[in-house]
């Protein structure tokens, strides 16, 4: 799981919207589809909703790649960013 510095992030629910910040970027794994179907490909996030809430995992599909990989989403600390 790499570690993210605190992208801003916003949650709508209804007519209510939450703030926070991505804190870790994790695995993807392939979920299978329905048969003959291909799989899924899913991205574990954690997000962080500040004190009033516990961090939150979620899985969302990952698109596709459109051309070559441009590094990771948030920067390892080993790079100096």
């Amino acid at each position: 799981m790499d570690a993210c510095s605190g992208t801003p992030v916003s949650l709508t629910l209804g007519r209510r919207r939450i703030e926070g910040v991505l804190r870790a970027v994790g695995e993807a794994v392939d979920m299978p589809g329905a048969p003959g179907a291909p799989a899924r490909r899913l991205r574990n996030l954690i997000l962080d909703f500040g004190p009033a809430c516990a961090p939150v995992e979620v899985w969302l599909d990952e698109p596709e790649p459109f051309g070559p990989p441009i590094g990771p989403a948030c920067p390892s600390p080993s790079s100096g960013s």
